[in-house]
């Protein structure tokens, strides 16, 4: 999110400083992301999501007293919305990618274990 103008602190009135909020995925980390409405559950991705509604969260801190004042607004690149799609793909990804690997894990275990009870 790009301020347009300094941002004073609601508590102390110093200036805040943006950044931003980790979530600690497999993967790594990546930036927090806001969706709307309840959770739902998502056996194969944990959550359902809107993925065109999901929009990268934005923290402002205050550098004095560490007051954090959150911000889910979209971001404009070149007139295009980013909607943390992009994190939400690769997200995706890794879970198609270990469930393909899980399946093969399992299918070289019973390959295994049939060559073994011969």
């Amino acid at each position: 999110m790009r301020m347009s103008k300094a941002v004073e602190c609601i508590r102390c009135h110093a200036q805040m400083e943006v950044g931003y909020l980790l979530d600690a995925t497999h993967s790594g980390y990546q930036q927090q992301n806001w969706s709307p409405g309840e959770p739902k559950p998502s056996f194969w991705m944990g959550l359902k999501l809107a993925k065109d509604q999901v929009l990268p969260v934005t923290t402002l801190k205050c550098p004095r007293c560490g007051y954090l004042e959150s911000y889910a607004i979209p971001q404009s690149q070149d007139g295009v919305l980013a909607s943390g799609r992009s994190s939400s793909q690769r997200q995706s990804l890794a879970a198609v990618l270990i469930g393909l690997g899980l399946v093969a894990l399992m299918i070289l275990l019973g390959v295994v274990f049939l060559i073994r009870a011969k």
